[in-house]
């Protein structure tokens, strides 16, 4: 299994199959992405899945100089988790 970006976000899994995981994100203005929901399947979690999904939405925001809502409540929980994270979220 592998990580992959979707045409709205990240998944795990294999390509071309149903993901085992996702982080769901939109373009919320020309400075902002939104992290509406991130999943893993029951028998995945506590893995670290989640995590690096929503890492990989804050690589794609460093590399876009954009600020991250984080309107999922697991993504907000790994953003201010961290000082440097916590400087990505829009305000």
């Amino acid at each position: 299994m592998e990580y992959y970006e979707t045409k709205n976000g990240f998944a795990y899994g294999e390509v071309g199959q149903i993901p085992k995981g996702s982080v769901v994100t939109r373009k919320v203005d020309e400075h902002t992405i939104a992290i509406d929901h991130t999943f893993v399947d029951h028998s995945l979690r506590g893995q670290g899945i989640a995590k690096e999904l929503v890492l990989l939405v804050v690589e794609q925001a460093k590399q876009q100089n954009l600020l991250i809502a984080p309107n999922c409540s697991y993504a907000r929980f790994v953003l201010q988790g961290s000082e440097d994270l916590s400087a990505l979220i829009a305000r």
